[in-house]
């Protein structure tokens, strides 16, 4: 088994296999950042029964209703107990569910793009409503929106065609260009959660 195969991110994956929504770990990390961001109580149950539906890994559940947080694989109770955790920390110290650094850029770009749609479900499975907001906080919806609309095509075909035809010097530097480009992007995303949780209430014990 490799290293990638090994991975966190990987056996999240695994984990998810019997999902309904074929949902990727930074998505399902997204949609339970957008249910703790508000401030929701029982967030992982909700959180289980919107990712699973009907039931967890085997053994479906015949009622929905009855899914609970232990019916999940250990890898996704390990995560929805450690980013509650992290919510409930005085300096939010998230971390975001994102493909691997080696990861090629398309897939991480794309773990981005997951992620932000994530956390937009989940906010609006909260109940959260744009008006309800702050001028800043309906500021920051529709980046995160913005971020869901992103052309993830070009930016693959882009990336391929600046290896052709170029110097060395100037791949190099596109390179160091779109990295700081997704880790701006990720930046975003921890500070944008932060301040909507700060707006929309603290998460209970």
């Amino acid at each position: 088994m490799t290293a990638a195969m090994d991975s966190p991110y990987a056996r999240l994956a695994k984990g998810l296999q019997d999902s309904p929504l074929n949902v990727s770990p930074a998505e399902a990390h997204g949609l339970l950042c957008g249910l703790l961001c508000v401030g929701v109580q029982d967030a992982e149950v909700r959180w289980a029964r919107e990712v699973f539906g009907t039931g967890a890994q085997s053994d479906p559940v015949a009622d929905d209703e009855e899914l609970g947080l232990e019916d999940l694989p250990p890898a996704l109770r390990h995560l929805a107990r450690e980013t509650r955790a992290q919510f409930m920390g005085d300096d939010l110290a998230l971390s975001l569910v994102l493909p691997e650094e080696e990861a090629p850029l398309r897939e991480r770009a794309e773990g981005l793009y997951d992620w932000t749609r994530g956390l937009l479900l989940g906010l609006g499975l909260a109940g959260l409503k744009a008006e309800a907001l702050s001028d800043q906080g309906r500021e920051l919806l529709d980046d995160l929106l913005a971020i869901t609309r992103l052309d993830l095509d070009s930016l693959a075909l882009a990336h391929a065609g600046e290896k052709v035809g170029e110097g060395e010097g100037e791949g190099d530097m596109e390179d160091e260009e779109e990295e700081s480009a997704l880790m701006e992007l990720r930046e975003f995303l921890w500070v944008a959660v932060r301040l909507l949780h700060e707006e929309t209430g603290r998460v209970g014990s």
